[in-house]
Protein backbone atom coordinates (compact mmCIF):
# COMPACT_ATOMS: atom_id res chain seq x y z
CA UNK A 1 0.00 0.00 0.00
CA UNK A 2 1.06 3.56 -0.69
CA UNK A 3 -0.28 6.76 0.79
CA UNK A 4 -0.34 10.18 -0.81
CA UNK A 5 -1.78 13.56 0.15
CA UNK A 6 -3.15 15.70 -2.65
CA UNK A 7 -3.92 19.42 -2.55
CA UNK A 8 -7.24 20.10 -4.26
CA UNK A 9 -8.24 23.28 -6.04
CA UNK A 10 -11.66 24.94 -6.28
CA UNK A 11 -13.19 22.85 -3.45
CA UNK A 12 -16.45 24.71 -2.83
CA UNK A 13 -18.24 22.97 0.04
CA UNK A 14 -18.11 20.07 2.52
CA UNK A 15 -20.49 17.97 0.44
CA UNK A 16 -18.17 18.40 -2.56
CA UNK A 17 -15.33 17.03 -0.44
CA UNK A 18 -17.51 14.10 0.59
CA UNK A 19 -18.36 13.37 -3.06
CA UNK A 20 -14.68 13.20 -4.02
CA UNK A 21 -13.98 10.81 -1.15
CA UNK A 22 -16.88 8.56 -2.12
CA UNK A 23 -15.82 8.48 -5.77
CA UNK A 24 -12.27 7.50 -4.86
CA UNK A 25 -13.35 4.83 -2.39
CA UNK A 26 -15.27 3.15 -5.24
CA UNK A 27 -12.11 2.92 -7.37
CA UNK A 28 -10.58 -0.55 -7.47
CA UNK A 29 -7.28 -0.45 -5.59
CA UNK A 30 -8.14 2.48 -3.32
CA UNK A 31 -8.24 1.32 0.29
CA UNK A 32 -9.17 4.66 1.89
CA UNK A 33 -9.70 8.30 0.98
CA UNK A 34 -10.05 10.98 3.65
CA UNK A 35 -10.89 14.52 2.55
CA UNK A 36 -10.48 17.67 4.61
CA UNK A 37 -12.63 20.52 3.32
CA UNK A 38 -10.90 22.98 5.68
CA UNK A 39 -7.45 22.33 4.20
CA UNK A 40 -8.63 21.28 0.70
CA UNK A 41 -6.56 18.11 0.96
CA UNK A 42 -7.25 14.45 0.45
CA UNK A 43 -5.21 11.57 1.85
CA UNK A 44 -5.44 8.43 -0.27
CA UNK A 45 -4.23 4.92 0.59
CA UNK A 46 -3.98 2.76 -2.51
CA UNK A 47 -2.38 -0.32 -4.05
CA UNK A 48 -0.12 0.86 -6.91
CA UNK A 49 -0.27 -2.62 -8.45
CA UNK A 50 -3.98 -2.02 -9.10
CA UNK A 51 -4.38 1.75 -9.56
CA UNK A 52 -1.85 4.47 -10.37
CA UNK A 53 -1.62 7.95 -8.94
CA UNK A 54 -2.44 9.35 -12.39
CA UNK A 55 -5.64 7.28 -12.46
CA UNK A 56 -6.57 8.62 -9.02
CA UNK A 57 -6.01 12.19 -10.19
CA UNK A 58 -8.13 11.59 -13.31
CA UNK A 59 -10.96 10.20 -11.14
CA UNK A 60 -10.84 13.40 -9.05
CA UNK A 61 -10.80 15.59 -12.16
CA UNK A 62 -13.87 13.77 -13.53
CA UNK A 63 -15.79 15.09 -10.49
CA UNK A 64 -14.92 18.64 -11.62
CA UNK A 65 -12.06 19.36 -9.22
CA UNK A 66 -8.36 19.79 -9.86
CA UNK A 67 -5.34 18.37 -8.12
CA UNK A 68 -2.92 21.23 -7.50
CA UNK A 69 -0.06 19.41 -5.77
CA UNK A 70 1.13 16.03 -4.48
CA UNK A 71 2.91 15.43 -1.19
Amino acid sequence: MEEVTLQLGNLACPSCAQTIGEVLKRQKGVQDATVSFASSRIKVSFDPAIITLDQIERAIEKTGYKVQARS
